[in-house]
């Protein structure tokens, strides 16, 4: 049986979702939710969730346990989880613990047994807002304490690597230099897969730092938060342009379009899943 009390997610307008809760800390961030029917423990360590409370979809999540095979960066920078059912006896081959058990590892409140098509529904009809998981005990004026603290801002900062590293044997492909704003193993691994030589450089890399790697193309990665948000890195892009080929994904690619004077603006709700482009 899973260690759980009573607990409840609060969102900024009032409403109250009550369930289960995994986990001895307040929760608090923009709350989301994500469609895909399998693939959580991707979505846990995806670093574009950083400082987010992820509401699965899918009703029963953690069927197949988690394996550090799946993992996507070194840690999972998300806030908070919301799920229907948290299954307690997975079964796969590659398995190495529970969900739970990862969850309480990571540090990650887990808001579970509550209505996850409900909440859905709120953040779509509604759009984003802000929320906390709380236990049943915690007072109002904690959750308005909570909810009042101010939005984050540095994600890709603390999401990224800390220092330059390098992927892939020399003198194979081409040599991309990748600008790691908060980017998945998955994405490095398909562009080794192309034969390529990476060299991946923190978000707060210089012109002349990327420029000196002489590499063919240069990569933009996805990440969190607002691209508005980088100035630094807006800044490094539009000197890139020009320079060489470059190509990117999720928030890089709004970085390539706001350095090329195209605009950006937030969704009503985030478009977060497997099963759409």
């Amino acid at each position: 049986m899973l260690n759980s009390r009573a607990g409840k997610l609060v969102f900024a307008d009032g409403s109250v979702y009550h369930g289960d809760l995994l986990g001895a800390e307040n929760a608090v961030g923009e709350v989301v939710f994500t469609t895909g029917m399998s693939g959580y423990q991707e979505v846990l360590t995806d670093p574009s969730y950083c400082g987010q409370i992820i509401v699965m979809t899918y009703p029963m999540i953690g069927n197949y346990g988690v394996s550090d095979f799946f993992n996507q960066s070194r840690k999972s920078f998300a806030r908070g989880y919301v799920v229907e059912q948290l299954c307690e006896q997975p079964n796969n081959w590659r398995m190495q613990e529970t969900i739970a058990s990862f969850l309480n590892k990571q540090g990650l409140t887990c808001l579970f047994n509550v209505d996850t098509r409900a909440i859905t529904r709120k953040i779509r009809n509604h759009g984003v807002l802000k929320g906390v998981i709380v236990g049943e005990e915690v007072s109002q004026a904690e959750i308005e304490r909570l909810l009042a603290t101010p939005e984050e801002h540095g994600q890709v900062v603390e999401v990224t690597t800390p220092e330059k590293y390098s992927l892939g044997l020399e003198n194979t492909g081409k040599h991309v230099a990748v600008l790691d704003l908060g980017i998945k193993q998955n994405i490095l691994q398909v562009l080794l897969d192309f034969n390529c030589k990476l060299t991946v450089f923190p978000a707060t890399a210089t012109f002349e730092e990327i420029l000196a790697s002489s590499p063919d193309g240069i990569f933009l990665s996805n990440g969190p938060g607002d691209p508005k948000d980088l100035p630094f890195v807006f800044a490094m892009v539009k000197k890139l342009i020009g320079q060489k080929p470059i190509f990117g994904i999720c928030l890089g690619h709004q970085m390539l379009a706001l350095a090329l004077g195209a605009d950006t603006y937030k969704l009503k709700f985030g478009h977060r899943g497997i099963n759409h482009p």
